[in-house]
């Protein structure tokens, strides 16, 4: 072992994510620090606990010495000696930060839990992990990059070991090239998992000190053609329904357009195990009305098929008490057979979302008597806990999801139908005044998102852009502008929260005005 200078500091950043275990691993890591006789301190910056959202930790060590050192509370851009990051977009936000340097260590999971940012666009909004990996080697000359959960579960050890993983990574980097046993007491002074915890450590561990550990590993996902992913989403379905995908998918590709196979392969699929094959066919027929534009029925066949397939309770239920995900979790826990599990579901359901599944007369009436006993009833978001792995959480669960088979005749339905009526009503408005307005219509549809309030800022957002923002978009082309070029600006504005429907519109009110002054 390495002889460590009295005076060494160590200036550690750690980026986590809420509700994976960041707050054990910086708990490992200090308590380990002052079992090897060193001085520590940690400050956590809290994000959305138990949301994924961001968390941030800051240590700050070095061996005891008779001058106690002045320990800061504050990370400084340049002068960071390691990073660790748990999830790989959190390194990418203090890489984006400019904290690390040539000198630094970095230390981090490949495996993505998504971010919240990335998780509220509708149409898909992950970042590119190439970025980040880029910026990280180019940034720091001693960089670790790999995916501790595969690594863990390949050693058959828990998928939850994947934080000790990275830990025993950590303790022998160059950063700090300490022995075990300080770390092995605090991960049992810690009593969770102990025995797998422990080994995984040491894996990391071994791996880092032999040089076997992965500079740079990612699990790539399968780049698969639409046939491929057709057969894969056929087989998930019951055998009274494969042949009827397979039907209607046939039927379709013989008079809507190739560039929409892989969307109309995964809408059928939805749409069939979300209700049956007339919801199905019902969607196909509404893609006919617009075949004259195929740029247009392509963005419109995708968002269509992602509000027909709203999650509402039923269906949130019945994903949660299939067979795959009880075997997926047993998996991804390494759990052997005979071994038992608790599932506990936390649902925050908000009010529509439980009277949306009665019919339109009975929702209305429990509407009514809820908002006259409280002017706030549409708000009130109750907590509720199902244990989904207990005989009558099950069946409550599975009660709830029965119910979807009502969902047609559902105050929830005739209201989206009424949604989507209006959106379709804007497309066919618009579209006569140029494939690029109709187009942008159809896009439109990608600012539907969320639940509860959130979804009737995203609707007041689409109406908005409807109404107002493709009408500036005519003058903005009258004036010598690229009106698509400026509508994707203005809905990539509006996409990212629910609510921002008015900083679209002020876009492109700002571009406008800019053309008229250099038209005078």
């Amino acid at each position: 072992m390495v002889e460590h200078q009295q005076n060494r500091r160590v200036r550690a950043l750690i980026g986590t994510v809420g509700g994976q275990g960041g707050g054990v691993l910086s708990d490992w890591l200090v308590r380990g620090l002052l079992n090897s006789g060193w001085q520590a301190q940690s400050i956590g910056l809290l994000g959305l606990s138990q949301r994924a959202g961001s968390v941030i930790y800051y240590l700050e060590a070095s061996p005891v010495s008779d001058t106690p050192p002045i320990l800061s509370s504050f990370a400084v851009p340049g002068d960071v000696n390691l990073i660790l990051a748990q999830e790989f977009l959190e390194l990418g936000r203090l890489l984006q930060g400019g904290f690390a340097a040539k000198d630094c260590n970095i230390v981090a999971n490949t495996y993505r839990y998504l971010g919240t940012l990335e998780k509220m666009p509708a149409e898909g909004g992950i970042y590119p992990i190439e970025v980040i990996q880029t910026a990280a080697e180019t940034l720091s000359d001693n960089t670790w990059l790999f995916h501790a959960q595969n690594m863990v579960t390949e050693a058959g050890l828990s998928y939850l070991s994947s934080n000790a993983i990275l830990l025993g990574a950590v303790v022998a980097s160059p950063s700090f090239n300490l022995p075990v046993e300080p770390f092995h007491q605090a991960i049992k002074d810690a009593g969770s998992n102990v025995g797998d915890n422990i080994k995984a450590f040491d894996l990391g561990y071994q791996m880092m000190s032999d040089g076997t550990l992965p500079r740079a590993h990612f699990e790539k996902a399968e780049v698969k053609d639409w046939q491929q992913m057709a057969d894969e989403r056929a087989e998930k379905l019951p055998k009274k329904d494969q042949t009827t995908y397979r039907n209607l998918l046939t039927e379709a590709q013989q008079t809507l357009p190739a560039r929409i196979n892989q969307t109309l392969a995964e809408a059928l699929y939805q749409l069939i195990d979300y209700q049956n094959e007339a919801y199905a066919r019902a969607y196909l027929e509404m893609l006919n009305e617009f075949k004259a534009d195929e740029n247009l029925q392509a963005l419109y066949a995708q968002h269509l098929a992602l509000w027909l397939t709203y999650e509402d309770s039923p269906r949130v239920a019945q994903l949660k008490t299939r067979p795959s995900r009880f075997e997926g979790i047993a998996k991804e826990h390494g759990l052997k057979p005979g071994q038992k599990m608790l599932i506990e579901d936390y649902l925050a359901p908000d009010p529509q979302q439980l009277y949306g599944i009665l019919p339109p007369v009975l929702a209305e009436l429990v509407r009514n008597i809820g908002k006259r006993f409280n002017s706030d009833f549409e708000n009130i978001t109750p907590e509720m806990k199902i244990k989904t792995s207990s005989i009558w959480g099950f069946r409550t669960m599975a009660f709830i999801g029965w119910t979807r088979r009502f969902r047609l005749s559902s105050w929830r339905h005739q209201q989206e139908m009424q949604q989507i009526h209006n959106w379709q009503r804007g497309i066919r408005e618009w579209q006569p005044l140029g494939d690029e307005f109709g187009a942008l219509a159809a896009d439109a549809g990608r600012l539907i998102k969320g639940y509860g309030r959130v979804r009737e800022l995203a609707l007041a957002d689409l109406r908005l852009f409807l109404d107002q923002g493709l009408a500036l978009l005519t003058e903005i082309k009258s004036g010598g502008g690229d009106a698509a070029v400026s509508g994707q600006k203005a809905l990539t504005a509006i996409t990212g929260e629910a609510g921002k429907g008015q900083a679209g519109i002020d876009l492109l009110q700002a571009e406008l005005a800019s053309l008229e002054t250099a038209a005078a």
